[in-house]
């Protein structure tokens, strides 16, 4: 159910796939059990993976884990993303900006309550959707949606999609666009270049 990997101060928490928030908390009550020693660190830095937490469990994990191994633990978050969607589920009225340090390859899908900032590429086939802004520090190849008013920025434009709102905007051979915001205005998609 848990696994630990690490070095000296920094350990990744390794959950079986699909665990539950209360099982997690319980397999590290269980683990600090058997390993009381284990628990005595100084200044760790925690990452987990395995586990899907909302916004406000990863809040509530965060307390948790400094309860099991003291106010100085520091919480890394490490999301690996493959084929898999990451969302974030927040209040109604809560934004958080959710920034990724990858590219995205075809298929991989990232929605988020609020905006979006990608150190990478967003390649053919990859999706990002966002209620906030989109910003690729990288090539936009693939698609971007802002489902409320805002806008999307590539460093290199290249979408095969982008929507803001209700307006939907497909490729029309951007190949010398490098920098550029898209904006949604007059019921139509507009690119601004820098």
């Amino acid at each position: 159910m848990l696994s630990i990997k690490g070095r000296e101060n920094e350990i990744e928490l390794c959950f079986k796939e699909n665990i539950t928030f209360e099982e997690a908390k319980q397999a590290l009550l269980r683990l600090k059990e058997e390993n009381k020693t284990f628990f005595v660190k100084e200044n760790i830095k925690i990452s987990y993976s395995g586990i899907d937490l909302r916004y406000n469990e990863e809040l509530e994990f965060s307390e948790f884990l400094k309860e099991l191994f003291g106010n100085s633990t520091n919480l890394i978050k490490k999301h690996r993303l493959s084929t898999k969607q990451i969302e974030y589920s927040l209040d109604d009225d809560e934004k958080i900006s959710l920034v990724i340090n990858k590219s995205l390859r075809s298929g991989e899908t990232v929605t988020a309550r609020g905006d979006v900032i990608i150190y990478g590429d967003v390649n053919p086939g990859a999706t990002v959707t966002a209620r906030g802004n989109i910003t690729v520090l990288g090539t936009l190849r693939g698609n971007a949606c802002v489902t409320e008013g805002g806008r999307v920025f590539a460093l290199n434009m290249q979408p095969s999609q982008i929507r803001i709102g209700k307006v939907y905007s497909y490729n029309k051979k951007a190949e010398n666009v490098k920098s550029a915001y898209a904006i949604a205005e007059n019921d139509e998609i507009i690119l601004q270049c820098l």
